[in-house]
């Protein structure tokens, strides 16, 4: 159950939103606290872990941490994806790193060899040990959807699907080509904050009046963005354009997936892929997704290489100052802005998924 503490700093939100205000300074700053979101939120939640066209052909494989736990995600013969822990059965090491292709994949300690289905296939000098059965080391399969182009995995067996529940999302991006997008290039980033600040951050635009004011506030004025809410595991922020520009959507899929397009003749998108490690720390990689017939343009993907770059270079001191900043205990939650309606909602799931049951 969670501590009176914890219902006070999460009371403001409960308010509806003309009246609500954001998180209090412990969600964000508190070991405690995200130690909590880990076991209610993170765990039994689905995290985007690869895009579906990054694992094309048999045996192609990427592997993952998600919340202390080593998986490796790869398809199979059959050419459907699997998720598997990639912890070998043996001692624990986790015998697989990185991307690739693999036909096997064989642990580095001991050479013990699973397969594709997860199948134990080698085990040297083992042949005779009492109570050793090949059948009972099979590698622990996670449950795998794909959804929007991207791969998602959950930690929980039980968890309800969710391809159904992001069927609305599907609706709006798919018809824009997003789920074809592919990888051209990835930008990577030490976060040294919260990643509930990273969010918060991502799925509003008001500050793009103040921090982006000489770029995104002359294409996509702050004024004019608006939620557009859906009922789902998921919120999306409208950002409409001056003539000649292209609007965009952001949307973040609960709990962690941040994703944005730009709709246009030739769409480009941006993948946010948190990799959240302490309460206080993330790496961030930012897939930059480009239309594959434009890929292999290197002037085209330097141009949005360039773009994202240079919007995330402005964000980051914002987002490093407001670490800074919840450090301070005089510190209370204010008023939310009209244009902050999905930090609102975002924070509104927090709340629900960390009521006490």
């Amino acid at each position: 159950m969670m501590s009176s503490k914890r219902e006070d700093a999460l009371s403001g939100v409960s308010e509806e939103f003309d009246h609500a205000t954001g998180l209090a300074r412990d969600c964000y700053v508190d070991p405690a606290f995200f130690d909590l979101e880990v076991e209610r939120i993170m765990k039994p939640g689905w995290h985007a872990v690869a895009r579906s066209n990054q694992l094309p052909k048999h045996g192609d494989y990427r592997s993952v941490d998600l919340f202390g736990e080593p998986i490796v995600v790869v398809r199979d013969e059959a050419g459907r994806l699997r998720a598997y822990s990639r912890v070998c059965r043996h001692r624990a090491f986790p015998f697989v790193e990185g991307e690739g292709n693999a036909k096997r994949f064989v642990c580095p300690y001991h050479s013990w060899s699973y397969d594709l289905q997860g199948e134990l296939r080698g085990a040297p000098l083992m042949e005779n040990r009492p109570g050793f059965e090949r059948k009972n080391c099979r590698l622990p399969e996670l449950r795998l959807e794909e959804s929007l182009g991207f791969v998602f995995v959950s930690l929980n067996a039980e968890v309800p699907s969710l391809v159904p529940q992001l069927a609305p999302l599907a609706e709006l991006l798919s018809p824009h080509g997003f789920d074809d997008l592919i990888i051209a290039d990835t930008l990577v980033y030490d976060s040294p904050w919260n990643w509930k600040i990273m969010v918060d951050n991502f799925i509003e635009s008001y500050h793009h009046l103040a921090v982006h004011r000489d770029n995104l506030q002359r294409t996509n004025p702050a004024r004019g963005t608006h939620a557009v809410e859906f009922d789902g595991p998921f919120l999306v922020l409208e950002n409409p354009a001056v003539e000649g520009n292209p609007p965009f959507w952001v949307a973040q899929v609960f709990p962690t997936l941040l994703l944005a397009l730009f709709r246009g003749d030739s769409p480009v998108g941006t993948w946010y892929e948190m990799k959240i490690d302490r309460h206080d720390h993330f790496e961030l990689h930012i897939h930059l997704l480009i239309a594959p017939e434009l890929a292999a343009n290197e002037g085209a993907v330097q141009i949005v290489r360039e773009a994202t770059a240079l919007i995330h270079d402005q964000d980051i001191p914002m987002c490093e100052g407001v670490q800074r900043g919840l450090r301070s205990e005089l510190w209370k939650p204010g008023r939310l802005s009209t244009q902050e309606k999905p930090l609102w909602l975002f924070h509104r799931y927090l709340v629900e998924q960390l009521a006490p049951r």
